[in-house]
């Protein structure tokens, strides 16, 4: 009588085995071979865009090439280029990581506020104070690059500044809600919010092409907040100022160097923001 049974070698591949079922140790080894290159892949595309944000404080915010990336991340321009396919994409990739740095800090900023009214006020303050904690070089690049990538992914650039549209989009609503603004349209005010705090940002940044002095961040939130129908002064902008919890610095892709600390107030009405 034939034997017809299959003797399965050990390693053997499920065609080898007879088996159209994967045995579980194959599924775990392919799982985790995965996990490993995923993870590596995230490492390397990290160290590519840190190199590009150094390079961008550094430069005071001038331009420079993927080659220099490379050179900085101790990478092949080879390399580079099997995780970013232009330098556009890359670029995009560090203004996605520094919204979600900014996101986090003004989050972390408002922490201590349970007002929603307060929450809101001092969201916009953080908001548009962060680039005082950054280096100069980085908020010069990092506004250069939402003016040049606004025109070429225009729909990517918004979706890199999701975490910070969201806060401020969640603030006005929970203030809406309370009865301490009014505003039918959360999506309107928080375009309109993020708008004035983009021009400002942009103005103490790249020059002031206004022909008109800026005006300071507690008289630009004043105003943001007056319009949403909220009636405050400078004293109470001054006192929840006062209770942000700030960094001492922060980097562009990352936490503060430093403990967070209370907030202070602007140097100046025109203080850089």
């Amino acid at each position: 009588m034939t034997d017809d049974r299959v003797e399965t070698v050990p390693g053997a591949t499920p065609d080898e085995a007879g088996d159209d079922h994967a045995a579980d140790w194959q599924a775990r080894v392919v799982k985790r071979s995965l996990r490993t290159a995923t993870k590596r892949s995230i490492d390397r595309g990290s160290a590519l865009v840190r190199a590009a944000a150094r390079l961008l404080e550094r430069s005071n915010g001038d331009m420079f090439t993927v080659q220099d990336v490379a050179d900085e991340a101790g990478q092949s321009l080879r390399t580079l280029y099997q995780y970013f396919e232009s330098k556009d994409d890359l670029l995009l990739a560090v203004f996605e990581e520094a919204m979600r740095t900014y996101a986090r800090m003004i989050g972390n900023a408002i922490v201590d506020l349970a007002d929603p009214l307060e929450r809101l006020g001092g969201g916009v303050l953080a908001a548009v104070r962060m680039p005082e904690f950054s280096g100069t070089g980085v908020d010069r690049g990092l506004a250069r690059l939402r003016l040049t990538l606004a025109e070429v992914e225009p729909a990517l650039v918004a979706r890199s500044q999701q975490p910070v549209t969201v806060l401020v989009r969640d603030l006005v609503a929970e203030a809406a809600e309370a009865g301490a603004v009014r505003t039918a349209d959360p999506d309107a005010a928080t375009y309109m919010i993020l708008a004035l705090k983009s021009a400002f940002i942009t103005g103490e940044t790249l020059g002031n092409d206004s022909g008109v002095r800026l005006p300071g961040v507690v008289a630009l939130t004043s105003f943001c907040l007056a319009g949403l129908g909220a009636s405050v002064d400078d004293t109470w902008l001054e006192a929840v100022n006062g209770r942000l919890h700030l960094p001492d610095r922060i980097t562009t892709l990352g936490p503060p160097s430093t403990p967070a600390r209370r907030g202070r107030a602007s140097r100046s009405p025109s203080a850089p923001a």
